[in-house]
C-alpha cells in the first residue's frame, strides 16, 4: 500500500516537473524565433537603408556632373561675394532627384565657388547624401608678357613688377614678378627683366641682358589662351560714343578714329569696336571708379602709335583692351606708353608691338610681342586676381559631406 502511494507520488512529481520545463522551452524558442524575425527585419531595413543611401549618393554625383555640364553662366556671374544661387530640386530618370546650391566664396576678384549637391531617392525614406565640388576662375594675367610664338626685347628696356592693390608703382620698390613666357622662342638684347624668362623653344640673348630670375628654354608649353567670341549685340551704338571735334565713329563699321589733338572720353563699362586709331597726340581717356572696370573689345586692330591712352585712376585693373574673333590675317596691335598708360591687353591672336620708350603699367597677352625701343613694362600683380571668364573644376575637390 505504501509502495503504491509512493509510486503515485513520484509519477505526479515527474509530471509536475515536465510541464514547467516544456513551457519554459517553448518560451525560449518563441523568444529565439522573435529575435530571429526581428534580426531578419533589421537586416532588411539596414540593407534597404544602405541601398537607398547609395542611390542618394549616385543622385548627388549625377547632379554634380549635370551642374558642371550645364553651368548657369549668367546667374553665377551675377553673384556677389557671399551670395548663393539655389537651382532647386531636379528629377532624374532613375526616380531620384538632386538639389544644387552654388556659393560664391571669394572676397572679390578671381572667383571661387563651392557647389553643394544633395541627392535623394524620390518617394522613399533612404536619407539624403550631400557632396561638394569647387569651381574657380582661371587667372589670365599671370605673366608680365605671354606670347604664343615669340618675345623680342631690346633698346635698353626694363620690365619689373608691383601690386596696385598694395601701393602705386615706385621704381625704388619694384619687385621681381615681371615673368615672361613664350610658347615659342625669345630674343633679348640690352634689357633688364626683374623676373623669370621662360620659353618652350630657344632663348637668344645679346649684350646688356640682366634677367634676375634666370632663363629657362625647352620648357613644357603653357596652356593656350582662349580666343573670345565677339559680343552678339554688335558694335557699340553711336549714341554711346562721345561726338566731338576730331572724333570719328561709324557704328555700322565699328571704326573709331581720333584725329590729332582730339580727346575721346569713354565713360561706359564696355565698348565694342572693329578698329581703334589714334593720330597726332590724340587721346582716349577713362576715369573708372574703384571696383569698376572699362573693357574695350576690338575685333580687328588697335593703333595707338599717334596718341595715347590715359587711365586717370592709374590702376591697370580698371581698364582693359581685349580682342575677339579670328581675323585673317592676324592684325597687328601697336601700343605706346605714357604716364597714364595703365591697362591690360588680351590679344592672343594678334602680334603686339610697343613703340617708343614710354612706360606701360599692366600686362600683355599676345600672339607675339616686340618692344625694341626701350619701353618699360611694369607688371601689376593685381591683374592676376581680377574676375575671369573661364572657370574650371578644381581637381581632387569632390568630397562627401558628413551627415549627408
Amino acid at each position: 500500500m505504501n509502495e503504491e502511494l509512493s509510486c503515485r507520488f513520484e509519477s505526479k512529481a515527474r509530471h509536475g516537473f515536465v510541464m514547467p520545463t516544456v513551457i519554459f522551452g517553448l518560451a525560449v524558442m518563441s523568444i529565439i524565433a522573435v529575435a530571429a524575425l526581428s534580426t531578419s527585419s533589421d537586416e532588411r531595413r539596414a540593407s534597404r537603408a544602405v541601398r537607398e543611401s547609395t542611390m542618394a549618393l549616385y543622385a548627388a554625383e549625377a547632379g554634380l556632373r549635370q551642374t558642371y555640364g550645364a553651368w548657369p553662366k549668367a546667374p553665377v556671374k551675377a553673384l556677389n561675394p557671399g551670395d548663393s544661387l539655389d537651382l532647386g530640386w531636379q528629377t532624374l530618370s532613375t526616380n531620384s532627384s538632386y538639389r544644387t546650391v552654388i556659393h560664391r566664396m571669394d572676397k572679390g576678384g578671381i572667383q571661387e565657388y563651392n557647389v553643394v549637391v544633395q541627392g535623394r531617392r524620390t518617394g522613399l525614406n533612404g536619407g539624403v547624401s550631400t557632396i561638394l565640388g569647387v569651381v574657380g576662375g582661371v587667372p589670365v594675367f599671370t605673366y608680365g608678357v605671354y606670347a604664343k610664338t615669340n618675345i623680342s626685347l631690346g633698346g635698353n628696356g626694363r620690365l619689373d613688377g608691383y601690386d596696385s592693390e598694395q601701393a602705386p608703382y615706385d621704381a625704388l620698390t619694384a619687385d621681381s614678378t615681371a615673368n615672361l613666357w613664350s610658347n615659342g622662342t625669345m630674343d633679348i638684347n640690352r634689357t633688364t627683366v626683374l623676373g623669370n624668362a621662360s620659353a618652350t623653344g630657344s632663348i637668344t640673348t645679346g649684350t646688356g641682358v640682366n634677367v634676375t630670375g634666370g632663363l629657362t628654354s625647352g620648357a613644357d608649353p603653357a596652356p593656350p589662351m582662349d580666343i573670345n567670341a565677339c559680343p552678339a549685340t554688335g558694335f557699340t551704338p553711336a549714341a554711346n560714343v562721345p561726338n566731338g571735334a576730331g572724333i570719328s565713329y561709324n557704328a555700322s563699321t565699328g571704326v573709331l578714329s581720333v584725329a590729332a589733338g582730339a580727346v575721346v572720353n569713354l565713360t561706359g563699362s564696355q565698348y565694342f569696336f572693329s578698329r581703334v586709331i589714334l593720330q597726332g597726340n590724340s587721346s582716349i581717356t577713362v576715369n573708372p571708379p574703384a571696383g569698376s572696370r572699362v573693357e574695350v573689345i576690338v575685333s580687328d586692330s588697335v593703333n595707338l602709335s599717334g596718341g595715347s591712352v590715359t587711365n586717370l585712376s592709374g590702376v591697370p585693373t580698371r581698364l582693359g583692351f581685349s580682342s575677339c574673333g579670328s581675323p585673317t590675317p592676324e592684325r597687328t596691335w601697336v601700343l605706346t606708353g605714357g604716364s597714364g598708360a595703365a591697362f591690360s591687353v588680351y590679344a592672343p591672336n594678334h602680334p603686339v608691338i610697343v613703340t617708343g620708350g614710354g612706360d606701360l603699367f599692366g600686362a600683355v597677352v599676345s600672339s607675339s610681342y616686340t618692344a625694341t625701343g626701350g619701353a618699360e613694362l611694369h607688371y601689376d600683380a593685381a591683374l592676376a586676381r581680377i574676375g575671369a571668364d573661364k572657370l574650371i573644376v578644381h581637381r581632387a575637390t569632390w568630397a562627401m559631406l558628413p551627415g549627408g
